[in-house]
């Protein structure tokens, strides 16, 4: 399997830059700084844990099962 290259920077670590957006945006709904409706704090962590799941196989996969980088 291979791993696709985006503007210079394998895909895992763009995935790892939407999580840290994800969460931070998840943080700001819990906390109410952004009010939104609770529907949205939810659909966020179902997001956050599909990128997740996808991040740590591509990073796993790059690193232990030798992904190749393309």
């Amino acid at each position: 399997m291979s791993v696709p290259v985006i503007f210079g920077f394998p895909l895992h670590l763009w995935l790892g830059l939407l999580l840290l957006l994800l969460l931070t945006f998840q943080v700001l709904t819990g906390k109410r700084i952004i009010k939104l409706p609770f529907t949205w704090h939810r659909g966020n962590a179902v997001l956050i844990t599909v990128t997740a799941v996808i991040h740590a196989f591509i990073a796993l996969g790059v690193n232990l099962w030798g992904f190749a980088l393309k």
